[in-house]
């Protein structure tokens, strides 16, 4: 983690470990990143105050910087937001569609990230207030960018029960659970 004097804080690999789960963050296109436009886009995004601490991480393989609201908290423990270690998973898979799904039932909070080969066409989280909710926004995700889910194997990187994973077998092509909530900060 390095301090730089316009305010930002910049993660890197050796800072990594522990992650928090949050809704709040957004990605920057590496190529227009500055620190005013990453505070702009999450004071536009998500209605925040300006003048919010803003830190980054750069995504080096997707050309991207994911910007999340810093906190003294945050910078001492050197959390990520946990979208990071979700899209790091995706290095793992593969197959030529990567769809990888979160849902955490206490905060009532799921993330969805597709690519289509290396291209990565969606990051996103949203509040839901069931798993079948958070479930039916991923079908919808997957066909809103014209691809077939009966062509997806989804990553599930949380633990889910029998009657989840038949839902996951009866939908889409296949299945991996990969309980990935262990790496999250308590």
């Amino acid at each position: 983690m390095k301090d730089q004097p316009n305010g930002l804080v910049f993660f890197n690999m050796s800072d990594m470990g522990k992650y928090f789960l949050s809704e709040i963050f957004t990605l920057v296109p590496g190529e227009v990143f500055t620190p005013q436009i990453a505070e702009e886009a999450l004071v536009g995004q998500f209605s925040l105050n300006s003048g919010i601490d803003v830190s980054s991480y750069m995504l080096e393989k997707e050309g991207a910087v994911v910007v999340f609201p810093s906190s003294p908290a945050l910078q001492d423990t050197g959390a990520l937001p946990f979208v990071v270690k979700l899209l790091e998973e995706a290095d793992a898979i593969e197959e030529y569609n990567k769809v990888i799904f979160h849902y955490c039932s206490k905060k009532k909070l799921s993330h969805t990230i597709i690519y289509a080969g290396e291209e990565l066409k969606l990051v996103n989280s949203f509040r839901a207030e069931s798993f079948e909710s958070a479930l039916y926004f991923l079908f919808l995700s997957i066909k809103g960018l014209q691809m077939n889910p009966r062509q997806c194997t989804v990553q599930v990187c949380c633990a889910i029960n029998l009657e989840q994973e038949e839902i996951f077998a009866r939908f889409f092509k296949g299945f991996k659970v990969n309980n990935l909530d262990i790496h999250l900060q308590q």
